[in-house]
């Protein structure tokens, strides 16, 4: 089988969450069928990943996309009903490649990674699509704007409004949709009732990521966090345990450090590691060197979507985590057991102090995270579900692309 696979951004390396879940999607269907990638790559330094990615597919088209003009190309559809995300994420010379190689070739499938690239899709080429949104974006956007005051709450819940419009179109032109988990699947049931869903989890690597055998207790006690440190909600998230949290845990044990690890840290968090007892790494090359130091792991969200990634990473290290509701509602119910659930600041310094003190229960609880992550969360397992939705995908697309035309 030919399939056509379009990608917001060049999923190499694979060291964040969409690269991460498009990486293993890729590797897993160019094992089994011929796969022709196309995507867009915003960091000049993502293009010598080209070469990598041809290891898994036939051929690889990257254009460039610059994040200050992909800005500037959105101001005009402000005042318009569409997204602002699909003129942000479009390229002409993408478009044309895409528009050549399916004259060229006969593909057998489009797999469309993220709501964005379904424009490059013509509703008229007779070929099954399938897409996977990964989460609502939608939905994340709203949530966006319930966080934040003044003008950009605004341009925020226009945004989810435009988007959610958007996803219900490219839902119906999708033969199967794919997301992470089952409460994405409800938001999109919502939108786009008789459309095919199927909820296929992230995974770990659980040989990469594994419960290390020389972490010590005879340091100060780390408190650690993952992520890109860019991004909205991990900014909101770490500024809310710093201010917050923080302070409540070293009352109790004063010694604790706040240890923040990730890529491209916004002002606001450089700003924080000013305040004594807090350490903002910025880039690392090998995250697991950091988790080795923490004793205990946080996702403290009031913005989420899907299954975080840094919580299946830090079960697979034998961590133990304390997040939010918000953070863990992406994961099963035998997993969330394994982690700790607490809402409010006070609830949450309380059990992170338990672990502290404790570290025969930090342990335990680690461990069994490890094993519920094992058990539950293999890249395999997921792959294998997203091979059979690819390959038994409804032909449907005839009977849609006819009345799209007739529309």
């Amino acid at each position: 089988m030919r399939v056509l696979y379009l990608c917001h951004r060049i999923p190499y390396p694979p060291d964040k969450g969409e690269k991460i879940r498009a990486f293993h999607e890729l590797r897993a269907i160019a094992a089994r069928h011929e796969v022709d990638l196309f995507t867009l790559a915003d960091d000049p330094a993502d293009l010598a990943y080209q070469s990598e990615l041809r290891r898994y597919c036939r051929n690889v088209t990257v254009a460039r996309l610059s994040p200050r003009w992909a800005r500037v190309r959105t101001l005009p559809y402000f005042f318009t009903h569409k997204p602002l995300t699909i003129p942000y994420f479009h390229s002409r010379e993408l478009r044309r490649r895409v528009a050549a190689a399916v004259a060229r070739h006969e593909y057998d499938r489009i797999f469309v990674y993220c709501s964005a690239m379904a424009q490059y899709v013509d509703p008229g080429w007779d070929i099954p699509v399938v897409t996977d949104l990964v989460d609502a974006d939608s939905n994340k956007w709203a949530q966006y704007a319930a966080f934040t005051k003044g003008p950009m709450a605004a341009v925020y819940r226009r945004e989810g409004r435009a988007l959610r419009e958007f996803e219900r179109q490219t839902c119906q032109l999708s033969a199967a949709v794919l997301v992470t988990t089952s409460r994405e699947a409800g938001l999109v049931e919502e939108l786009s009732s008789g459309t095919a869903i199927h909820a296929i989890p992230n995974g770990v690597d659980t040989d990469y990521f594994r419960p290390a055998a020389d972490r010590t207790s005879d340091v100060p006690p780390v408190v650690g966090f993952t992520g890109d440190m860019s991004y909205f909600p991990n900014i909101e998230a770490v500024t809310y345990f710093a201010r917050e949290v923080l302070p409540l845990v070293r009352r109790s044990i004063p010694e604790t450090r706040f240890l923040i690890v990730g890529r491209n840290p916004s002002p606001r968090v450089r700003t924080l590691g000013e305040i004594d007892g807090i350490e903002v790494t910025g880039f690392v090359a090998d995250v697991r060197e950091h988790l080795r130091r923490m004793h205990v792991a946080v996702a403290p969200f009031s913005i989420a979507a899907g299954i975080q990634n840094k919580i299946l990473e830090a079960m697979a290290s034998g961590i133990p985590v304390v997040c939010t509701p918000r953070a863990a509602q992406g994961l099963s119910s035998e997993a969330a057991r394994a982690v700790e659930v607490a809402e409010g600041a006070e609830r949450m310094a309380a059990s992170i102090v338990e672990l502290l003190r404790n570290p025969d229960l930090a342990y335990a609880r680690g461990i069994e995270g490890c094993r519920r992550v094992a058990a539950e969360y293999r890249w395999d397992r997921s792959m294998d579900l997203l091979l059979q939705v690819l390959e038994t995908a409804a032909a449907q697309t005839s009977s849609i692309a006819a009345a799209v035309r007739r529309s």
